[in-house]
C-alpha cells in the first residue's frame, strides 16, 4: 500500500485539463488525457485545431500526465506518438484498447483491438519504436468471455519494455455492466514485473482500497467516482493513514466548482465552459440543502460572472427553497444572461 498509486482514470469528454488539474489538487498519483485519434493527429497540419488544442492542453501544476492515443493503424500510431513526444509536454504515451463504445469499436479501435491481439501487438510495437517517452497500456480482459486476451496483451507489453498497464475487469460486452474480475486482474498483475493498475467499479475510497488489496495491483485508476467525488484521492490517503474522511460540505464544494468553471473558461468559449458546469454541478452539488434549486437556476446561466454569483448567493443561504427565489439586491434578473 505504501507504494501504490491512485490515478484518474482516461473519460472522453470528462478529463480535460481543467477537471484534472481539480483531481491532482487532492492529491492523484497520475492522470490520463482525453483521447487523441491518431489518423487525425497524423494527418493534422502544423498548427492543431482548436479541439487538439484543448485535448492536449496542460496546465501548471499538472502532475505525471500522460497522452492517450487511440488507433489501429500501426504507422499512423507510430507517426501520432512522434508528433505527440515532439511536443515536450507529456510524461508518457498511453495506448487506448479499452474503449467500448460503438463509436470507436465501429472503426476497429479501442477495444475492437482486442478481437484481433496480432493486430494489437503490431500497433504497441510501432508506439514503441517511435517514441523514448514510456509507453503504456489500457485495456480490458478481453472482448467477450469466450476471447480473454489481456494476459497475451499485457505479457507482450511487458516484453516490449512497456512502464505499465491499466486493466478494467471487465469484458467489452459487458459494457460498464456487472461484476469485476478481481481474480483475473490479480493472475494478470502477478504473472508480470510491470506495474499493473486496476480499474472498474470503484465507488468510494474505501472501495478503492479494498481493490487494490484484492487484486494485488500496483495501483488502482478511479474513473466515474471521480467525477462524482475528485476528492476521492484525498480520502483514499487519509484512510490509507488511519485517519478520518472529512464531510465535504458546501463551503468547499462551492470553492470547487466556482475554480473548475474559471479553469474550463480558459479553454473553451465562456458560455459553453458554463454550459458544461451544469453536469458538474450534478454530480458534485447533490446532498447538500438547497441543490435541487441551485441546479434548476443554472438553466438560465450564461456567464462565469452569473455562475459565481448563484453559487456566492446559494451558499450565503439568499436561494430560498422551494420557490427558487434570487435576492432581488444582490441579483437582478439582467445579470444573468439567458439561452
Amino acid at each position: 500500500m505504501e507504494n501504490a498509486k491512485f490515478l484518474l482514470a482516461p473519460m472522453d469528454g470528462m478529463t480535460r485539463a481543467s477537471f484534472r488539474l481539480i483531481c491532482f489538487e487532492y492529491g492523484a498519483d497520475g492522470a490520463t488525457t482525453e483521447m487523441i485519434q491518431s489518423l487525425a493527429l497524423g494527418r493534422a497540419k502544423k498548427r492543431l485545431s482548436p479541439t487538439f488544442a484543448e485535448t492536449m492542453a496542460r496546465l501548471p501544476g499538472e502532475g505525471a500526465l500522460a497522452a492517450q492515443l487511440i488507433g489501429s493503424v500501426p504507422e499512423m500510431m507510430a507517426e501520432s506518438a512522434r508528433r505527440l513526444t515532439a511536443m515536450g509536454r507529456f510524461d508518457a504515451i498511453d495506448i487506448n484498447m479499452g474503449c467500448p463504445a460503438r463509436k470507436v469499436v465501429g472503426s476497429g479501435n479501442g477495444s475492437a483491438l482486442l478481437k484481433d491481439p496480432e493486430r494489437a501487438i503490431e500497433v504497441m510495437e510501432a508506439v514503441k519504436s517511435a517514441t523514448d517517452l514510456p509507453v503504456q497500456l489500457k485495456l480490458r480482459l478481453g472482448w467477450d468471455d469466450e476471447h480473454i486476451t489481456a494476459p497475451r496483451l499485457v505479457h507482450a507489453a511487458e516484453a516490449l519494455g512497456f512502464s505499465g498497464v491499466t486493466i478494467h475487469g471487465r469484458t467489452r460486452m459487458q459494457m460498464y455492466r456487472g461484476p469485476v474480475n478481481v481474480e483475473a486482474i490479480r493472475q494478470i498483475a502477478r504473472s508480470v514485473s510491470i506495474p499493473v493498475y486496476a480499474n472498474g467499479g470503484v465507488t468510494g475510497a474505501r472501495d478503492a482500497l479494498e481493490f487494490l488489496r484484492e487484486t494485488g495491483a500496483a495501483g488502482v485508476a478511479i474513473g466515474r467516482a471521480a467525477l462524482k467525488a475528485p476528492w476521492i484521492f484525498d480520502d483514499i490517503k487519509r484512510l490509507a493513514r488511519g485517519e478520518a474522511v472529512p464531510e465535504r460540505q458546501a463551503p468547499e464544494r462551492v470553492a470547487l466548482v466556482k475554480r473548475l468553471a474559471k479553469l474550463a473558461c480558459g479553454h473553451r468559449p465562456e458560455k459553453v465552459a458554463v454550459s458544461e458546469m451544469r453536469k458538474f454541478c450534478g454530480w458534485l452539488l447533490p446532498g447538500l440543502t438547497g441543490a435541487g434549486e441551485v441546479l434548476a437556476q443554472l438553466n438560465d446561466v450564461t456567464t462565469l460572472d452569473g455562475f459565481n454569483r448563484l453559487m456566492d448567493l446559494w451558499l450565503n443561504g439568499l436561494i430560498r427553497t422551494g420557490d427558487i427565489h434570487i435576492h432581488p439586491e444582490l441579483m437582478p434578473v439582467e445579470t444573468l444572461d439567458t439561452v
